[in-house]
């Protein structure tokens, strides 16, 4: 490499296959020299919590990130028509077959390298500021399932978008079975009221109320004109008694809810 230009070559049995090899070491000359200024590292704190939510302690994880083709958008611009020069030679073996050496000169300048290196850099910071956020949350502090169920989801997209091979797709994965336990041991349905006419019932994240737009599935041994209707952080069931049902302590209604396909239910009698 010289001080504004790389030069490279490549051998290969068609002309085409050795212009398409000699680009791909221009990428790969960029991306080393990127990678020689760029000292990467990810440190994320995550938070452990115990099922009610309270948080019990935490950990550091530091990893190394590489640097990644995909990661350097300028490389797709990378052109044979951009080349300051290039020359090219047929060889011809004893054994009379034939290859073909390009050689290319490409400019790159310490100011362009430089803006380069600060676009990576800045890339991998708004990755790492974003992974962070992710690993702060603490669920105990929301209160509505809705935007906790989004969350989930903006993490696993935000995972789907790291390289399987990148230090941080692991982490993405930690910090996602912390939001399984999360919202696995800490939800559960309490008994707000109910009488012969009517119950509500109330998705519970540890001791408190949350909000849930979705309506529980509800079944009955003998209630009949089961409706349901959200009423912000609780849910009212109302049924008809005297059809179907006795004067005993076996008449029940079972409410539901499914999160992440985890079943949360419980079985309310109604006397």
């Amino acid at each position: 490499m010289g001080e504004d230009y790389f030069i490279v070559s490549a051998e290969a049995p068609t002309l085409d296959e050795a212009q398409q090899k000699a680009m791909n070491r221009v990428r790969e000359e960029i991306i080393a020299a990127i990678a020689t200024q760029v000292h990467s590292a990810t440190s994320i704190t995550i938070r452990e919590v115990t099922e009610n939510g309270v948080i019990d302690s935490h950990k550091d994880i530091q990893s190394e990130v590489s640097v990644k083709a995909a990661d350097i958008p300028y490389l797709a611009s990378i052109s044979p028509s951009l080349a300051s020069d290039y020359y090219w030679v047929k060889v011809r073996r004893s054994d009379k077959s034939v290859y073909y050496v390009y050689h290319v000169l490409y400019p790159l300048s310490a100011s362009k390298l430089r803006m380069l290196v600060d676009e990576y850099d800045q890339q991998q910071k708004q990755i790492n500021d974003s992974l962070q956020a992710f690993a702060s949350v603490n669920m105990a502090n929301m209160d509505d399932l809705n935007e906790m169920l989004m969350l989930y989801t903006a993490l696993s997209r935000f995972e789907a978008g790291l390289h399987e091979d990148d230090s941080r797709h692991a982490i993405c994965k930690t910090i996602r079975a912390g939001y399984d336990k999360m919202l696995a041991g800490n939800l559960h349905i309490e008994t707000v009221a109910s009488d012969r006419g009517q119950t509500t019932v109330a998705l519970m994240y540890g001791p408190k109320r949350i909000q849930y737009t979705v309506v529980p599935k509800v079944k009955s041994n003998c209630l009949t004109a089961i409706q349901t209707k959200s009423e912000g952080d609780a849910t009212r069931i109302s049924y008809d008694f005297e059809t179907g049902c006795y004067d005993d302590d076996q008449n029940w209604l079972d409410v539901s809810f499914t999160v992440n396909t985890k079943k949360i239910s419980t079985r309310c009698y109604i006397k």
